[in-house]
């Protein structure tokens, strides 16, 4: 994941999964806006918390039809090669975990909490 304004890199990480989110999270209370966000995948967790952290422009080499529709509500210019029905979880045995969880959460804070929660119980 690559975040960029005004030709600096804001963030950078070859962290997988939700990670990345969560830390920028933190990292940005304020958010960052009119970056913009490179991502190889954007479900809608990831499309959730951009739109939180103001972000101006999204691109991705594969997005959720969820993610693209939550970028477009608020107006985000969002560009994919690929667009999917929905994130697989690794094994592509059912939907993504986190992609489930930012179709009940809408709320990025409640999201957020729920992400840390689910990861915890991953990693058990």
């Amino acid at each position: 994941m690559l975040v960029t304004k005004d030709d600096c890199d804001l963030y950078s990480s070859s962290l997988s999964g939700v990670r990345p989110l969560l830390e920028m999270m933190e990292w940005f209370p304020a958010g960052f806006p009119d970056a913009t966000v490179a991502d190889r995948i954007v479900g809608g967790c990831a499309a959730r918390i951009f739109v939180h952290l103001k972000a101006s422009v999204v691109f991705s080499e594969k997005s959720s039809v969820e993610a693209e529709r939550i970028l477009s509500a608020a107006g985000i210019e969002h560009d994919s090669l690929r667009t999917v029905p929905e994130i697989r979880n690794r094994d592509d045995t059912d939907i993504c975990p986190f992609e489930r969880l930012s179709r009940e959460y809408t709320d990025v804070r409640e999201l957020v909490r729920q992400m840390r929660r689910k990861l915890e119980q991953l990693r058990a």
